[in-house]
């Protein structure tokens, strides 16, 4: 689906949400004016927390956040300026958007679990903002806003259409997002991008929360890897706040491996989130007693740190369910003179508790007629157990549609009874073959997921250290070259406008040789945070060399660019730490397409950079590109 199919899309769902004239979130004013100043570019610091201040609230949240584990290590502040220096610009508006909505009123929604919707939220954002930390894919607190709004559209729903929405009846097996793409046309993923188009967000993240197994264009930027990083995070959240004992971990273990993390990396991740987890629920006002939050990171802790379970049933076991269910009975006789266990429950509700403690192979449910309630159960029991069960139904009143319910319903298959015994062995060790047959295959397939999980770390860790410059952090001189080249293309291609920018610290070496080098290697990475804060996702700003970086701003022009560069120059100025005062200078040019090359456009803002240097350093200067020996003049 094209991107034009998707945007289309999303004002479709608007309107039918709108339709419902019912209260849906918003975010406040305040924020959604920083969206609109983010928009424009040119907007700097002061006047963020010009218009921040207007919403006392969203200040002091704002600032409790720069002092939050999202940004450990560095020191506290109390002024909204630091705090926007180091949250970033754009960062900032949209951290705001997510800031409002969490304290939005919730009395149009009285049957909707609003603090446990927050409360997955917040485990969201928690594991994006590791997840961004550990492939350097976008800044911290950007990944923590996506993973806090990314499941935005299921509170938007419910405003529209009621609790149902998270909460369906029973619907024959169909998972929750299937229902609501039934039911009303949309789900509440579809209905998180169509918001968070609205609201101004960029595209890459706004496609992001569309599942990746949809048809989505997950073709700008690394739109591809954020959507995985966002289907892990919903997995970690959907497991640490489900309301069922036992974790479902298949896809969280899968969703991992892809991004290169085994299972002690997830683990590792957890225990970081388990510390991050109360202040920011006191940010976010998320309300949870800690023995419960203890408890609830501790199950899934447990079940992460042990092995995915292969097959730990009880061998050739078998529950009967109904009036025959008892010990000594004929049917039971039948069975364990067949040499296996058997297992008897007269009711329903100890046969789910026996069928969850022991996980038989086979489950025969017996009763005079298959009733509408035995029908459900069966399906509760098929949703909950899959394939790796058999159902055996036994009735005396054996008809077609009968048959066809307890089909439909999940059985494997329908039995009169009375009947012979041959026939009933048979079917019950058919049905313990096929699953024996589901666990060697299961045990394979895990076989071959641990050897992809372990390949996967692999690469991921040759690529990080192939790509990254080991002291900032930053991507490298390959990596650039990479980033260029696609960059290149792509703004060729679609006609859009792509400028570089050099930057270099004024009297570095200076400072190596008055401070020492560990004082120089403290201000590069000082600088190196400075400045990425400023940048937007689509950008990329990587070491060049020594003192030097580079910064690709995509679909800019060199106006914008050098507006970019001034306030990159002025917040390094302005930067406060245990490390002498530093400076920058910059060299900014815009590609043209004709007849030029990237090494042209890196040429010409490399000799702007020289001019800034001999103008005074501290500064900004834009030059022309020089195609076949055409002068140029510095603006």
């Amino acid at each position: 689906m094209e991107l034009s199919d998707l945007q289309a899309r999303n004002t479709q769902i608007l309107a039918l949400l709108r339709a419902s004239r019912k209260p849906l979130p918003s975010p406040s004013a305040v924020a959604l004016e920083l969206m609109r100043q983010v928009g424009r570019r040119e907007t700097g610091v002061f006047e963020v927390c010009r218009c921040a201040r207007k919403d006392p609230m969203l200040v002091a949240k704002t600032v409790q956040v720069a002092n939050s584990a999202l940004y450990a290590g560095l020191r506290q502040t109390a002024a909204v300026e630091d705090a926007v220096m180091r949250i970033g610009v754009a960062t900032l508006a949209r951290l705001a958007v997510g800031l409002t909505l969490v304290h939005t009123a919730s009395d149009w929604l009285p049957d909707f679990d609003l603090n446990r919707h927050w409360r997955c939220a917040l485990a969201r954002g928690l594991v994006m903002q590791r997840l961004a930390r550990r492939l350097r894919s976008i800044p911290g607190s950007e990944a923590f806003t996506l993973g806090l709004l990314s499941d935005i559209g299921q509170l938007a729903m419910a405003a529209a259409f009621g609790a149902e929405v998270a909460n369906p009846p029973a619907a024959g097996g169909a998972s929750l997002l299937q229902y609501q793409r039934e039911r009303w046309g949309f789900d509440q993923n579809e209905a998180s991008a169509a918001l968070l188009e609205d609201w101004e967000f960029p595209v890459a993240l706004w496609l992001a929360v569309l599942p990746i197994g949809q048809e989505v264009a997950h073709a700008a930027g690394r739109g591809g890897e954020l959507a995985l990083m966002v289907d892990v995070a919903r997995c970690v959240a959907g497991n640490l706040c489900s309301l069922h004992a036992k974790a479902d971990l298949p896809g969280l273990y899968m969703g991992a491996a892809r991004l290169g993390m085994d299972q002690e990396a997830v683990v590792v991740m957890l225990d970081q989130m388990r510390t991050d987890f109360p202040d920011m629920a006191r940010i976010l006002d998320v309300s949870i007693p800690a023995d419960q939050a203890e408890a609830e990171f501790e199950r899934l802790r447990a079940a992460l740190a042990v092995a995915p379970p292969l097959d730990d049933r009880l061998p050739d076991s078998a529950l009967v369910v109904g009036p025959l269910a008892q010990p000594g009975s004929g049917l039971c006789h039948v069975l364990e003179q067949d040499g296996m266990r058997v297992l008897v429950a007269p009711g329903l509700e100890l046969g789910t508790e026996l069928l969850r403690l022991h996980q038989p192979q086979v489950l025969i449910l017996e009763n005079e007629l298959l009733a509408g309630d035995k029908l459900a159960w069966c399906r509760q029991v098929r949703q909950e157990f899959g394939p790796r069960l058999y159902m055996l139904l036994l009735t005396s009143a054996l008809e077609d549609e009968e048959t066809l319910r307890a089909i439909d319903a999940g059985a494997n298959d329908v039995l009169a009874y009375p009947s012979e015994p041959r026939l009933l062995l048979a079917k019950v060790r058919l049905g313990g073959h096929t699953v024996r047959l589901l666990a060697a295959l299961e045990h394979e397939r895990h076989h071959a997921f641990t050897m992809q999980r372990e390949l996967a770390r692999i690469n991921a860790n040759l690529r990080a250290a192939a790509y990254t410059d080991e002291l900032t952090g930053l991507p490298n001189r390959r990596a650039l070259d990479e980033f260029l080249a696609q960059a290149w293309a792509d703004a060729a291609r679609a006609g859009l406008a792509l400028s570089c920018v050099m930057l270099d610290l004024d009297h570095f070496k200076a400072i190596n040789d008055s401070h020492g080098h560990d004082v120089g290697d403290r201000v590069l990475c000082a600088v190196t945070r400075t400045l990425h804060a400023q940048t937007r996702s689509t950008d990329m700003l990587a070491r060049w060399g020594g003192e030097e970086l580079v910064l690709v701003c995509t679909n800019t022009d060199a106006r914008a660019a050098a507006a970019l560069a001034e306030r990159m120059r002025r917040a390094v100025e302005d930067m406060q730490g245990d490390f002498p005062a530093v400076t920058l200078s910059a060299g900014v040019a815009q590609a043209g397409f004709s007849g030029t090359r990237i090494e042209d456009v890196l040429h010409a803002a490399d000799q702007a950079l020289l001019l800034a240097k001999r103008g005074g350093r501290n500064r900004v200067v834009s030059l022309p590109i020089q195609v076949q020996g055409c002068a140029s003049q510095a603006e």
